[in-house]
């Protein structure tokens, strides 16, 4: 019983060094870490999903949506009609946002929305419909 008795006391008096010691190394650890890009500059923030490098790729993005397209299929047809990868998923990246802009083309709204990816200064375009200018066919007007 007494072994047990010395070994409870030895084990509390080291705690607190070693708990010190563990505080001090988690410390440190903080502090030498860099920052990340969204610490480092005001503004900027984590953004994912499908962006497009151009605003007319952006559109077309959102025509072949309208059209019943999903997201990758979109993407695959305005990356092939241009011949190149513009549109594409982004997995979430730094970016800070740099305006919205609203366009009519086709008699659709769109809302695009443009950032600025980090740490390239890259321009990306997104985006989404808000609705078509358009009367149905079939639409009873008031006369």
């Amino acid at each position: 019983m007494t072994r047990f008795r010395s070994l409870i006391c030895r084990a509390r008096q080291d705690i607190p060094y070693k708990c010190g010691a563990l505080a001090l190394c988690v410390s440190f650890a903080f502090l030498a870490a860099p920052p990340t890009v969204a610490e480092g500059l005001p503004g900027a923030e984590r953004v994912r999903g499908f962006f497009c490098n151009e605003k007319t790729d952006s559109i077309n993005f959102l025509l072949y949506q309208a059209q019943g397209e999903n997201e990758e299929m979109a993407a695959n047809a305005v990356n092939k009609a241009i011949a190149k990868s513009s549109c594409a998923y982004y997995l979430p990246a730094d970016a800070i946002y740099a305006g919205e802009h609203t366009v009519m083309r086709d008699g659709l709204v769109f809302k695009l929305h443009s950032y600025v990816f980090l740490p390239e200064k890259v321009e990306r375009w997104s985006g989404s419909v808000l609705g078509s200018l358009q009367q149905p066919a079939d639409a009873k007007h008031d006369v």
